[in-house]
């Protein structure tokens, strides 16, 4: 609950224009809007920012902005082959995969550009495509061929991600250059943008983390499903309020990156 505090603990006006009568309402719409102009300052005064998606890391300073691609080419083939098995997983979940499907995947799979180690790669695809006509013909077994993929699709998950930490030092290598180590150690935040079932353990969260010495949430943010630049920001400033709101009520900045409510919550719950 990001403002219950500054709404009274009350319901917040949904309308974006002023409501006609209740002093109630009129606190909840006030309050609204003061909580979004403090936030718009909170991402203009924030310092130096780096968004980093899925494809690129974007760095901004001010007028200055910069750009610093993440993941090469073989990384995204080792994720394509990944997504070979996932599809066949998919194609056998909670029903019979159907034949033209199959087919549709095989000829994919036989066309498949393969990076090295290619003979790893080739151990994967070669497996699939046993699977697809073991299921053409009626006897497909779908934990062997689960078990046996397992561990090469792990290997993959460490090439790829060798690729993408080396991607991200030369990224922070670069603006800690630019901005000074001091500047670069107390100022810069850091905005990941990722997909709700990657949030735990997400390869640049863990690794800002560890730069920082520190866990997400202040000066690390992870906006889960938003993609677009301007939500990001936006989400950096609310992350910012909150803790000025927290620090400043309750002497923890980060007391209000969970719900207003829930101390109270688990209290009452205990003494049931």
């Amino acid at each position: 609950m990001r403002i219950a505090l500054l709404c009274l603990l009350a319901a917040c006006a949904t309308s974006s224009s002023k409501p006609a009568t209740s002093p109630a309402l009129d606190v909840n719409f006030l309050a609204r809007a003061d909580y979004a102009e403090a936030r718009s300052r909170a991402v203009a005064n924030a310092g130096p920012v780096l968004l980093v998606g899925p494809a690129r890391i974007t760095y901004l300073n001010g007028v200055q902005r910069q750009q610093f691609e993440l993941a090469p080419p073989a990384y995204h083939q080792l994720k394509t082959v990944a997504h070979l098995a996932l599809g066949l997983h998919s194609l056998f979940f909670e029903a019979a995969p159907a034949r033209e499907k199959l087919l549709q995947l095989r000829a994919a799979a036989t066309a498949l550009p393969l990076p090295e180690p290619r003979e790893r790669q080739e151990r994967i695809v070669r497996r699939s495509l046993q699977l697809i006509d073991d299921a053409l013909q009626g006897h497909a077994d779908l934990p062997g061929y689960e078990k046996e993929v397992a561990p090469l699709l792990l290997e993959n998950a460490l090439d790829a991600a060798r690729m993408e930490i080396a991607d991200l030092d030369r990224a922070a290598a670069e603006v800690r250059k630019q901005l000074g180590e001091p500047d670069f150690s107390r100022k810069l935040h850091v905005v990941i943008a990722g997909a709700h079932m990657a949030r735990e353990g997400e390869i640049s969260q863990q690794y800002f983390e560890k730069l920082f010495a520190e866990r997400e949430g202040q000066r690390i943010v992870f906006a889960e499903g938003l993609w677009d630049e301007p939500a990001q920001l936006d989400l950096l400033g609310t992350h910012l309020l909150d803790a000025s709101v927290g620090e400043g009520f309750f002497g923890d900045p980060r007391r209000m990156h969970r719900d207003f409510l829930s101390d109270a919550a688990a209290r009452i719950l205990k003494e049931r």
